[in-house]
């Protein structure tokens, strides 16, 4: 295996309701990026089944769809780790999944964690949060909204992952997004947003990913912001904003296969059981600091 590490995310336009389009378009980037030998490219949340509506289930493709198999036989030709979203139908529900496809298989997918108010009534969720490996390194996945938290990537974080992909999907009206503090312009949650990558990996200690939508529409803005943030929180690659493109950094393969100078073996147990008993009394209204 090299001792180099290559990574690549892709941000631009998804077009609404043609799955097939959006397959062929992933495809096209493969084959662009081919020159570059990158070991991951990572697309945007729902890049394969994005739609207008959140709320259109028929727009949603099960895993055994022809369409989803012709994607990872195409795949096959590239030794390239490919990540990308969709609306997954499964068991009778509609997830927000993300693939992870290598070699001419699906190694697995990832289901969003924490769905926002939008999303809630008709997506699912669950508690499944794998860890995947592939080129000698562990990684995992989280979606959008999930990196308004540090738990799921902490989660990842503790079994041991250490390149984090954060595909996201953020689609904001210019004149921003209410929410129950108040209105969050579109620049202000794009900020937040940059910002909490830059602090998942420098508080956990991973390499952070970063893909997303450009959409430019009267009432909504995706910028990209692409980017890959290093285990510092620097951000050694980004897009420019509103552009098409795809950006990628190198890394030594050694820094994911070992600790970093902060180690998280030096995080008391009896600590985390502390956390554990707040995060509990938390979650049941008592927030008193005697709780």
């Amino acid at each position: 295996m090299s001792e180099k590490i290559r990574i690549g995310t892709w941000q631009g336009p998804i077009i609404d309701n043609c799955p097939e389009r959006n397959i062929q378009k992933l495809v096209e980037v493969l084959q662009q990026t081919r020159s570059l030998n990158l070991d991951f490219l990572c697309f945007p949340e729902v890049f394969i089944c994005r739609t207008s509506a959140i709320s259109d289930r028929e727009n949603s493709m099960a895993l055994d769809d022809p369409r989803i198999q012709s994607l990872v036989s195409a795949c096959a030709q590239y030794d390239t780790v490919v990540l990308v979203g969709l609306n997954e139908r499964f068991e009778g529900k509609v997830f927000n999944t993300c693939l992870v496809i290598y070699a001419g298989g699906l190694l697995g997918r990832y289901h969003k964690t924490v769905l926002t108010a939008e999303e809630a009534p008709f997506s699912s969720s669950d508690l499944d949060m794998p860890v995947f490996e592939a080129k000698g390194i562990r990684f995992g996945v989280v979606l959008c909204h999930d990196t308004s938290f540090v738990e799921p990537a902490l989660c990842l974080r503790w079994k041991g992952a250490r390149l984090l992909f954060t595909p996201h999907y953020n689609n904001i009206p210019p004149d921003g997004i209410d929410t129950p503090t108040g209105k969050v312009t579109f620049w202000q949650h794009r900020r937040m947003v940059l910002n909490n990558q830059s602090a998942l990996a420098t508080l956990l200690k991973m390499v952070v990913v970063r893909s997303n939508l450009v959409l430019v529409e009267p009432n909504h803005l995706g910028a990209g912001d692409c980017g890959i943030w290093d285990m510092d929180g620097v951000p050694v690659a980004q897009g420019t904003p509103f552009i098409e493109q795809v950006v990628s950094a190198e890394f030594d393969r050694e820094i994911f296969t070992r600790e970093h100078w902060i180690d998280r073996h030096d995080v008391p147990p009896a600590l985390l059981d502390q956390i554990t008993q707040a995060a509990h009394h938390y979650a049941s209204g008592s927030q008193s600091a005697g709780a």
